[in-house]
């Protein structure tokens, strides 16, 4: 499998470009958020963070995209929003935005040594690709995010 970097696709695939115009916001981090019962003894760490200088390092070259599909699931479910750099050249083990022939663009994690595009989800069928065939890729994931007031939690 060989890996080329993809020409322009904005008309092919649902992104959301990101603006570099406005000023900078930071928001108090809280670290060892207990997914049980929170112990009282845990402080506030005082940290604050930038989410764009987090996520979004280098505007000019981020993009995002919104998931639809299982094939990633139970790591992306549809509606979530991927942070992809189109500066970065996927490699071997990375989540990619890659051309699927006959799909279009999808995320698929890249195993060279094997020469296939791989789900995250077991139970979708991984993709073989020829050691002589272009896979073209249009960006790494780096971060996803996810709307919570989209799930139905009963």
């Amino acid at each position: 499998m060989i890996l080329k970097k993809a020409d322009n696709i904005y008309s092919e695939i649902e992104f959301f470009p990101v603006k570099n115009d406005g000023e900078k916001f930071y928001v108090e981090v809280h670290d060892n958020i207990a997914n049980g019962f929170p112990s009282p003894a845990e402080d506030f760490s005082g940290k604050r963070i930038s989410l764009d200088e987090k996520f979004l390092s280098k505007p000019e070259a981020t993009f995002i995209g919104k998931a639809k599909g299982m094939s990633n699931y139970p790591y992306i479910m549809p509606g979530d929003y991927l942070i992809i750099r189109s500066d970065l050249e996927a490699r071997d083990g990375d989540l990619a935005i890659v051309y699927v022939s006959g799909e279009g663009f999808s995320a698929k994690k890249i195993d060279l040594e094997k020469n296939c595009l791989t789900p995250l989800n077991k139970d979708f069928p991984v993709i073989t690709i020829a050691a002589d065939e272009v896979v073209e890729t249009r960006g790494v994931v780096k971060s996803i995010f996810r709307d919570m007031s989209a799930l139905n939690i009963d």
